[in-house]
């Protein structure tokens, strides 16, 4: 996170133009520029900015926003919500589609294997742009049946949340999906295929219980080590897909920060969003160490 933190800081001192510019407007003044350039600390030299800022925010304070003068933990806490729901609901639903085609395809073979993965190379082909704009058309438009755009906070209305999620965690599950189903598919082969199961079958241990007891679970370990994986790209998919929803996440905070040059809030975003990650990892390596003895090891 300091490794982050810091090249986040000086990258974007690179950015083209200055945000007391942007402030102030067109046709002021460079006696109005410096002003505002003191007031936000930007006359200072850049190695003196750097340590202030980090000095602040390791104690929890990222600064204010430079447009709205809110603080930047208050403007981004009040967007997590929505980014999460996203992401972790399509990340859930990919998991569980693609973990259960991907690995009924494996077991089963034949036709249902090839269809499976068809399907899998369609949905790594579709981008989740198109796709969501598809679904606007088709279940928003056409078909009225889920809202194209906003977000419902869960603690407002449990079913408004729910029905304005479906459409933009669909649109960011597709390619996530095909990810885990071709995992799934080529771990479970991988573990059929190995010698400690063709021991058990010669020992004449039925195939259910070796697929129940050992295929199924020496499978999981890839397959959750890349839905963390997954869930990291659902992040950065929820940057687009907020804005095609005109869903107020921390994606859409992050791109109007952009826009505006409203530094602080830009590098406060993409704390959050390494905060996010780091947590994931640490996740995937306590679920791969339970579900794996040897990796405890």
């Amino acid at each position: 996170m300091l490794v982050v933190a810091t090249l986040t800081f000086f990258m974007i001192k690179l950015v083209p133009g200055n945000p007391a510019s942007f402030l102030v407007g067109v046709g002021a003044t460079r006696h109005e520029i410096a002003v505002i350039d003191a007031q936000l600390g930007l006359d200072k030299p850049v190695l003196t900015q750097y340590v202030d800022w980090l000095g602040k925010a390791v104690r929890g304070d990222l600064g204010k926003s430079y447009i709205t003068n809110q603080s930047v933990t208050s403007a981004l806490s009040t967007a997590v919500p929505a980014t999460l729901s996203l992401a972790a609901l399509a990340t859930l639903l990919a998991f569980i589609v693609g973990a259960s085609v991907g690995m009924f395809a494996a077991l089963r073979g034949g036709l249902a294997d090839r269809i499976a993965q068809a399907a899998a190379s369609l949905g790594l082909g579709v981008p989740n742009f198109w796709f969501a704009y598809l679904l606007i058309f088709l279940f928003a438009i056409k078909l009225p049946v889920f809202p194209a755009t906003g977000y419902t906070p869960i603690g407002q209305s449990v079913g408004h949340w729910i029905t304005g999620l479906v459409l933009p965690v669909v649109a960011i599950a597709v390619n996530n999906t095909a990810q885990i189903m071709f995992q799934a598919r080529s771990a479970t082969l991988e573990v059929l295929g190995s010698d400690f199961v063709r021991t058990l079958q010669a020992a004449g241990v039925s195939r259910r219980r070796i697929i129940a007891k050992h295929v199924l679970r020496n499978a999981a370990i890839p397959v959750v080590t890349v839905t963390g994986f997954v869930f990291v790209i659902s992040l950065g998919g929820v940057v687009v897909i907020e804005s095609i929803f005109n869903i107020q996440g921390v994606g859409s905070v992050f791109l109007n920060a952009v826009h505006q040059q409203d530094l602080p809030i830009v590098q406060g975003a993409i704390l959050y969003f390494t905060v996010a990650v780091v947590v994931v990892n640490l996740i995937v390596d306590l679920a791969v160490g339970w579900i794996d003895p040897r990796a405890r090891r």
